[in-house]
């Protein structure tokens, strides 16, 4: 199960940087991939030693690991993803060019999920809580006069 979650932190984070800084080229997808095995195999290896030394039977060295995973592995990700405009990730960070609501749907759209309109969610599940509360508010008025 831990291997399972692990590779579920690792597909999180390169996603992540993916779907955030999404002016890369295509040919840098290769890269990304070959680096997502490598790190891959890089955890799996660590968390068999530490399973022998008997460490990873700890769940806070468990979480303190994964946290470091997520560390590295997207410090490597920000300074190693190649960009169009020839500026790596983490430079824009530096700079304060945070990735935009625009980047991100251009990122989602860029692996062809589906955009979210995010107006009309908030819509819908402020909709839905006003409905529900005034539901609660119905029945707690009936249970006072009842």
């Amino acid at each position: 199960m831990l291997i399972i979650w692990r590779f579920i932190l690792l597909l999180t984070v390169f996603l992540a940087a993916l779907i955030c800084f999404p002016d890369y080229p295509n040919t840098a997808l290769v890269s990304i991939f070959m680096m997502f095995m490598v790190a891959f195999t890089a955890v799996l290896i660590l968390t068999f030693i530490f399973s022998l030394l008997m460490i990873g039977r700890s769940n806070t060295f468990n979480h303190f690991f994964d946290i470091v995973i997520i560390l590295v592995i997207g410090y490597l990700i920000l300074t190693s993803l190649e960009q169009t405009d020839g500026i790596k990730p983490l430079d824009k960070l530096k700079n304060g060019n945070y990735p935009t609501q625009e980047t991100i749907m251009k990122g989602i759209k860029k692996f062809n999920f589906k955009s979210i309109d995010i107006e009309k969610e908030i819509k819908n599940t402020t909709n839905e809580l006003k409905n529900t509360t005034d539901q609660i508010e119905r029945i707690v008025v009936k249970e006072a006069k009842g």
